[in-house]
């Protein structure tokens, strides 16, 4: 009713502003009488005229966007007319009506009027560059039949329904029910992938089977299953085929048709129903995952020294071959491991340290001042006064290649020195003789005038 009502009441009032004209017309004393005069009067008919064609061009325009959109186009395509052409279609036909009333009932030319309008279309053409842009790109995709409301369409993250396509945007429904306005130029930009409603769109959709079972039987199953589901067309049959092996189960697809694409989740859900019943049916079960488990084993550290090899390490450094071999395989189990890669500085000149060191495998450079004093291999030791008197570093010892060195520290040791009273004897007579080889490569300490048997009981507390 109401939208009768929109196209008849301009039609009643235009024609009732039409009689009053032809009154008036006919009877021009009326206007005299009023005190206009004959000038006045024609002025007054032309306008009245003019009044009267405004709701008249309505009703046609109307009429004619009725008689175009709503009758005769769903009757020939079966589809409704997209709202931005109806609403060009209508502007253009109004903007004609309006320039012929103007032009005919006030004998106006309306070149200068488009003059004025084309320097005005021009600023505005400035101003609304996007929103133009909107608008012609929206033309462009409805001259191309990209697509009409109802089909779904992809575009970049963009997925759903259209719903109308408007002057600045296409309004698209989405699979989650949210609205979404998708600016025309983008979709005009952008790769668009179209699914028109009353196209057999295809569909794939993946279910995992038993690998137990002959794919020939699953495959039967399946097309059984899937070609009877609402919305399957069956103008197009439906295809099963084994995709692939997936940890121990078959992957297949299901390939059908719809006409509505738009109902595709709905399809998707009941062809699964559908399958899993049939599956039941037959006693073939879903695809399970099998995975088989293995204890993780490191690789082996090929520069972690073994005990036993650690303990003849230690029994081969002079110093310490006075501790009985229970005693040394005690600190082997107690020492620590280190790898230094070449370059690296293993001990600095003038650091505090309680702790000597054994080369297990590589070479190192022992520096004085920056210069070389000795060069150290497999079972060379260094670092041995700050082990037994805690005196500080008096060399800079520097790894020459990839270098595994044995750590000896002081709480290694100290338990020993207290259970064997003849223990740190022993060591300072093998540390004495060690320093009479070596006087005469050694700069003298100025801790020489002091007993290094006091030096090593006072440190370790005996």
């Amino acid at each position: 009713m109401k939208r009768w009502s929109r196209l008849f009441f301009p039609l009643f009032l235009g024609g009732i502003l039409l009689g009053m004209y032809g009154v008036l017309r006919q009877n021009p004393s009326l206007m005299t009488a009023a005190g206009a005069d004959t000038e006045k009067a024609a002025t007054l008919l032309r306008i009245l005229l003019f009044l009267a064609c405004v709701p008249l061009t309505l009703f046609a325009v109307r009429l004619i966007d009725l008689l175009a959109f709503d009758v005769l186009t769903p009757r020939r395509g079966k589809v409704s007319a997209p709202t931005l052409l109806r609403e060009i279609v209508s502007i253009v036909l109004y903007t004609l009506a309006f320039a012929s009333a103007v032009s005919l009932i006030f004998n106006r030319s309306v070149t200068g009027f488009l003059a004025t309008g084309t320097i005005v279309a021009a600023v505005l053409g400035l101003a609304l560059q996007e929103t133009l842009g909107n608008l012609f790109a929206g033309i462009a995709l409805h001259l191309e039949n990209s697509f009409t409301p109802g089909d779904v369409i992809r575009s970049g993250e963009h997925f759903g329904i259209v719903e109308a396509v408007r002057w600045r945007g296409t309004r698209l429904r989405t699979f989650n029910n949210n609205l979404v306005v998708v600016p025309n130029s983008m979709l005009a930009r952008d790769r668009l992938e179209v699914y028109p409603r009353n196209n057999f769109n295809a569909r794939v959709l993946p279910l995992n089977i038993d690998a137990n079972v002959a794919p020939a039987n699953v495959i039967a199953i399946l097309v059984q299953a899937a070609s009877h589901v609402e919305g399957v067309v069956q103008e197009m049959p439906c295809i099963a085929r084994l995709a692939g092996f997936v940890e121990g189960q078959l992957t297949y697809e299901i390939k059908y048709f719809t006409a509505d694409y738009s109902q595709r989740d709905r399809i998707d859900a009941d062809i699964r129903k559908a399958v899993w019943y049939a599956l039941r049916r037959n006693g073939i079960a879903l695809g399970e995952p099998i995975r088989a488990m293995h204890r993780y084993a490191p690789p082996a550290q090929r520069l972690q020294p073994e005990p036993g090899t650690i303990r003849r390490r230690l029994s081969r450094v002079d110093i310490l071959s006075p501790i009985s071999r229970d005693v040394q395989q005690k600190i082997a189990d107690a020492s620590r491991v280190h790898v230094y890669s070449s370059g690296e500085t293993i001990l600095n000149h003038g650091a505090q340290g309680d702790s000597m060191f054994i080369v297990h495998d590589g070479n190192v450079s022992v520096r004085v001042d920056d210069s070389e004093v000795a060069r150290l291999g497999p079972g060379d030791s260094f670092g041995e006064m700050a082990l037994l008197t805690g005196e500080r570093r008096t060399a800079d010892v520097i790894a020459l290649t990839d270098v595994v060195v044995l750590e000896i520290a002081r709480d290694a040791l100290q338990p020993f020195m207290h259970e064997i009273p003849d223990l740190a004897t022993a060591i300072s007579a093998k540390v004495m003789e060690r320093q009479n080889k070596l006087d005469s490569r050694r700069v003298a300490s100025p801790d020489d005038h002091a007993s290094m048997l006091s030096r090593i009981r006072a440190y370790f507390g005996l």
